[in-house]
């Protein structure tokens, strides 16, 4: 293969990782493959620069068996020729003489590799600030020429494109599961307000009931003391509801930003009881948003193994989401500039073996392409001012899958949507761990 040849074949493959998925490290492996095979190089080293600590960073090395074998990896952004390299952001070509063993460096010394010719590029495009370092070593037939460097220099710049497009992408991916874990943390906190009221108001019970066993002016009010008993136990009841909810939040959240698998709790429920909690817990934010919650909850239906958590987040990120589109609601048809009445509804049924939850919304609706994007975990509130990361859309599509769920939306523009998930029945008397 000659130069050209070469040259045209490692641009393409570095054109290619433009819209790679691979996550930094991997792509940065595929990158030096790329360079190593474009100059007919035996290996190289890639390092990317750390502004904060001026280091250059070391991420990736071919052979790759001479990872572990390493005497140092990251190095100061001055030291050597990759240091010299990156500042001036000119190339370099570097011919070592042979020497004995005991003159040896100690990167030689401990890898069995023995430098005979070197080619330092920066990781940059033109007239920007390098990103980084790729040097590469021993080219397999005679040295490394001006040629070699025009190949490296061209190719190196399609592939700082690829990895700052990487980059860019991770920080987006970053933000976004910042955005969800501020929400959850958001409910976290009112379940802990929560639980603060009820210690609160068992705290005032068991007081009032030390003030009627310590007096002395007359005779312990049985009743009294019976009622406070039972405000107090019921107090305690729901403060242990309460904390099991912050441990299932705080499970899940770690879970989710961990990329765990999610380890759903399944005990035996009853689904119609569970969506109706979570909707009321919510009934509030609906009406602000100037909306009516509707549920048409089917009764006596069979109880099935479920994670309460994990059901409850699912339908309130369902009606977080039609809250959402509610408040972007066009004006009424009238010209009033008046919206209409906003209707969220929630509907349960049992059929045919399967749980069906019902969410729809009469908002401003998604396109098909929309849809599409939502089903397939990439979508977001497409809604001008509650535009959003869509984490909450993807926390559904996970949740409903440990419980092997089926998601369906059905939407269009001015016409609002409709989301429907279907789980399996699970007996509770043989399902339930």
């Amino acid at each position: 293969m000659d130069t050209n040849e070469r040259l045209i074949r490692a641009v393409q493959l570095a054109a290619a990782k433009l819209v790679s998925n691979a996550d930094i490290d991997q792509l940065l492996d595929e990158v030096l493959a790329i360079c190593v095979e474009a100059v007919g190089a035996s290996g190289g080293t890639i390092y990317l620069h750390d502004d904060r600590s001026r280091r250059l960073v070391f991420h990736s090395v071919r052979p790759a068996e001479v990872r572990t074998k390493l005497p140092v990896q990251d190095i100061p952004d001055d030291f050597g020729v990759a240091g010299k390299v990156f500042h001036t952001r000119r190339s370099e070509i570097s011919e070592f003489p042979e020497v004995p063993t005991a003159s040896r460096t100690d990167f030689e010394s401990a890898t069995g590799v023995y430098l005979k010719t070197m080619l330092t590029s920066p990781l940059m495009m033109e007239g920007e600030i390098p990103i980084g370092v790729v040097q590469l070593i021993n080219k397999k037939e005679g040295s490394f020429t001006d040629t070699d460097v025009a190949v490296l220099e061209t190719v190196a710049a399609v592939c700082t494109m690829a990895v700052i497009n990487s980059q860019l992408a991770d920080e987006a991916s970053r933000a976004s599961t910042l955005l969800g874990m501020g929400k959850v943390s958001h409910d976290i906190g009112n379940l802990a307000a929560a639980l603060f009221a009820n210690i609160s108001y068992a705290g005032m019970a068991v007081e009032a009931i030390q003030t009627s066993l310590s007096s002395q002016e007359s005779e312990l009010d049985g009743k009294r003391l019976a009622d406070l008993s039972a405000n107090l136990g019921g107090s305690l009841d729901d403060l242990k509801g309460v904390a099991d909810r912050i441990v299932g939040y705080a499970r899940l959240i770690s879970d989710l930003s961990a990329g765990r698998p999610l380890r759903p709790n399944r005990t035996r429920g009853s689904l119609s009881a569970i969506i109706e909690a979570a909707a009321r817990e919510v009934e509030g934010d609906c009406e602000q948003s100037g909306a009516c919650l509707s549920l048409d909850l089917q009764e006596g239906a069979p109880d099935t193994c479920v994670d309460s958590q994990y059901m409850a987040r699912i339908v309130q990120n369902l009606l977080g989401n039609s809250i959402k589109a509610i408040g972007e609601a066009p004006p009424g048809p009238s010209g009033s500039g008046k919206k209409a009445k906003g209707i969220v509804r929630v509907e349960y049924r049992f059929k045919r073996g399967r749980h069906i939850l019902t969410v729809a919304d009469n908002g401003p609706g998604m396109t098909r392409e929309q849809v599409r994007a939502v089903l397939s975990g990439a979508g977001r509130s497409y809604w001008s001012k509650s535009s959003g990361s869509g984490w909450g859309i993807r926390i559904v599509l996970e949740l409903a899958a440990t419980h092997e769920g089926k998601v369906d939306v059905e939407s269009e523009p001015g016409k609002g949507a409709t989301f429907r998930l279907s789980f399996p029945h699970v007996d509770p008397e043989t399902g339930c761990p």
